[in-house]
C-alpha cells in the first residue's frame, strides 16, 4: 500500500506551509529519509523526508499553500502501485474543469463573450495550476487579473499578457536628439525576485514595526577590555571544545541580566495594555544569505554563558542547514543584532515586533581613549538601543543601556 507524504507539523505555532519545490520527479526511486521536497512556512524553509523507500508520486504543485497534515504525495511500493496512483491522478484531472487542454482554451478564447470572463477582484480566484505557478514566480497578484478561460478561469496567457503590460516603458520622443519613434526603454530588468517567503515576512514585519511603534535610538560605547579577557579565559579553559565561547553569548547574558533589572523593556503592547513577560527569551539575528532569521535563546537570564554559547552554535548550525523549526523563531521578548563582522560601529536597528526594544552591537575596535589622564589605545564596542517610546521613557532606556554597558565593562557582575 502506498505511503502518504504529508505537510509535517514543525511546531505548535505552525498551521500551514507552501510547497516550494519537488527535488524528485514522479516515478523516481527514493530511500527512506531521503529529501523529496522543500516546504516553506513564514521564515523557515524545511526539507521534507521520504517516510519510506519506493517510487515517488507528487500530487501537490509548487506554490500551493496547504494545511498541516494534508497529503502532498505518495511513495509507491512498486511500478504497479505507481501506475495505479498515476492513473487515478489522471482520472481526477480529467474530471476537473481546471484541466482543460491548451487546444480547447485557444479554440474558445477568440469566440468567448466578455460576460464569460472572470472580472478582476471578483472574490474566489479560478486559475489553472500553471498560471498560478507562473504568477507566483513573477510576484503577480492573481486578484488583479481578468480570466479569459472557461468560466472566467485565469490562463497562463492572461498572466503573461499582464506581465508584458507592466514591462512596457517606452521612451518619449526627443526630436532635438533625432530619436523620434525610439522605443528603447530607459531601464531594463536584470533580475526579478518575487517578494515571498522569508523576504515577504521581513518586509511585512519591518513596515509593521515602523508604522505601529514610536521608535527612538540611543547610542553609547563600552570598553571591551574585560569582554575580551573573559572570552580569552573561556577559550583557555575550554581548549578542547570544538567551538569557543562567542562574544554574542556574553552580550546575550549581559542583556538578559539588564532585562531582569528593567522588566519594562521585556514587554509588548496589546491593545491598550502593556504586557510585561515573565520569561526572558532573547533572539539573536542571523543571516545566511537568504534573509534574516532570529532564533531564540529561552530563559537566557537563568543560563550560564557557556550554555548560551552552545545553544547559539546549535541554532546557527540548524539555520545554515535550513533545519530551524517555527518554534525556534517564535515568542521572543528582546532581540540582539550584531554587525561587528561588517565593520559597523553604530547603526539604528529596527524593533522586531511585537517586542519593545532591540540592541544593536558594533565592532570592537582600538581607539584612543583618555584613562586616568593618559591617552591610551583601548578596545571599544559600539552599542545602539532602539526602543518603543510609547511604553518606555528615554531615561529608563538610558539606564537599561548603561546597565548592559556596565555588565560588559565589569564582566564579574555577570558571574
Amino acid at each position: 500500500m502506498a505511503v502518504e507524504i504529508k505537510i509535517p507539523r514543525l511546531g505548535m505555532t505552525m498551521k500551514e506551509a507552501t510547497v516550494v519545490q519537488w527535488l524528485i520527479q514522479s516515478g523516481d526511486p527514493v530511500a527512506e529519509k531521503q529529501i523529496v521536497c522543500l516546504i516553506e512556512t513564514d521564515k523557515v524553509t524545511f526539507e521534507v523526508l521520504s517516510p519510506a523507500s519506493g517510487l515517488v508520486h507528487p500530487i501537490a504543485l509548487p506554490g500551493q499553500r496547504l494545511a498541516v497534515g494534508v497529503v502532498i504525495g505518495y511513495i509507491a511500493g512498486d511500478e504497479t502501485e505507481l501506475k495505479i496512483l498515476q492513473d487515478q491522478m489522471a482520472a481526477d484531472q480529467k474530471s476537473s474543469p481546471a484541466t482543460i487542454t491548451n487546444r480547447e482554451q485557444e479554440g474558445d478564447r477568440a469566440s468567448r463573450p466578455a460576460a464569460d470572463r472572470q472580472p478582476a477582484g471578483s472574490g474566489r480566484i479560478i486559475a489553472t495550476p500553471v498560471a498560478r505557478k507562473f504568477a507566483l514566480e513573477h510576484g503577480m497578484d492573481l486578484n488583479s487579473l481578468s480570466g479569459s478561460g472557461p468560466g472566467g478561469r485565469i490562463l497562463l496567457e492572461d498572466v503573461e499578457q499582464a506581465l508584458g503590460a507592466l514591462g512596457q516603458s517606452p521612451v518619449e520622443r526627443n526630436d532635438d536628439l533625432g530619436t523620434e519613434g525610439q522605443q528603447t526603454p530607459l531601464l531594463t530588468t536584470a533580475q526579478e525576485i518575487p517578494i515571498r517567503g522569508i523576504r515577504k515576512i521581513i518586509s511585512e514585519n519591518m513596515m509593521l514595526s515602523l508604522t505601529n511603534q514610536a521608535q527612538i535610538t540611543l547610542h553609547t560605547e563600552a570598553s571591551a577590555i574585560h569582554l575580551r579577557d573573559l572570552r580569552l579565559t573561556f577559550k583557555n579553559s575550554l581548549a578542547g571544545e570544538a567551538t569557543p565561547v562567542s562574544y554574542n553569548a556574553i552580550i546575550v547574558k549581559a542583556a538578559a541580566l539588564a532585562l531582569r533589572r528593567y522588566p519594562r523593556l521585556n514587554a509588548t503592547v496589546e491593545g491598550q495594555n502593556i504586557k510585561i513577560w515573565e520569561q526572558i527569551h532573547i533572539g539573536v539575528a542571523m543571516d545566511f544569505g537568504e534573509g534574516l532569521l532570529v532564533p531564540k535563546i529561552r530563559n537566557a537570564d537563568t543560563k550560564p554563558v557557556r550554555v548560551i554559547s552552545m545553544e547559539l552554535n546549535e541554532l546557527a548550525e540548524k539555520a545554515a542547514k535550513k533545519r530551524l523549526l517555527p518554534d525556534d523563531l517564535q515568542a521572543g521578548t528582546f532581540t540582539i543584532t550584531n554587525l561587528g563582522s561588517s565593520d559597523i560601529d553604530h547603526f539604528t536597528p529596527i524593533i522586531n515586533p511585537p517586542e519593545s526594544a532591540i540592541l544593536g552591537v558594533g565592532r570592537i575596535i582600538e581607539k584612543p581613549w583618555v584613562r586616568e589622564g593618559l591617552v591610551v589605545a583601548e578596545p571599544r564596542l559600539g552599542l545602539s538601543l532602539t526602543f518603543d517610546h510609547r511604553i518606555i521613557d528615554g531615561a529608563l532606556a538610558g539606564q537599561f543601556l548603561k546597565t548592559i554597558k556596565d555588565n560588559l565593562e565589569e564582566t564579574r557582575l555577570m558571574l
